[in-house]
């Protein structure tokens, strides 16, 4: 996971750990009180500590993540918007479309087109560079 702390210095060890699992496990429907548990915190405590150091609430890293796999999915993958909802949680793929687009500024289909777009290009220069080694 990416360092999203305000400063990585004096970082509370016990948050660490559950940003970590919530990346690891974030399709797993983890409860704000089990990560809490499993690093001897109470529930308010825990989301008050994230909240301190990460800025954003348990929950909001947990939309954050399954966002990022979709758009992932969406690049890679010729799978159905409505698959891809499903398969990170979503259980309205309209719902899904509507906060796609809040954190990306674009629909889903938009997104994959777009990334098509950039492979697509990144081919066409790749077999040019080939082709002018291929001349010297």
């Amino acid at each position: 996971m990416a360092c999203i702390f305000s400063s990585p210095v004096d970082v509370d060890q016990r948050v660490t750990a559950v940003l970590a699992r919530v990346d690891a496990e974030w399709r797993k429907g983890l409860r704000v009180s089990e990560l809490a548990a499993s690093v001897n915190l109470g529930a308010s405590r825990l989301t008050h500590l994230v909240r301190v150091h990460a800025q954003t609430s348990i929950r909001e890293l947990v939309l954050r993540r399954r966002m990022s796999e979709a758009a992932r999915l969406l690049a890679t993958t010729f799978d159905r918007v409505s698959e891809i909802s499903y398969d990170v949680g979503f259980t309205d793929a309209c719902n899904f479309t509507h906060v796609f687009h809040r954190e990306f500024g674009v629909s889903p289909r938009a997104y994959r087109e777009r990334a098509q777009r950039e492979r697509d290009r990144e081919a066409e220069a790749g077999q040019c560079q080939d082709a002018t080694r291929r001349n010297l």
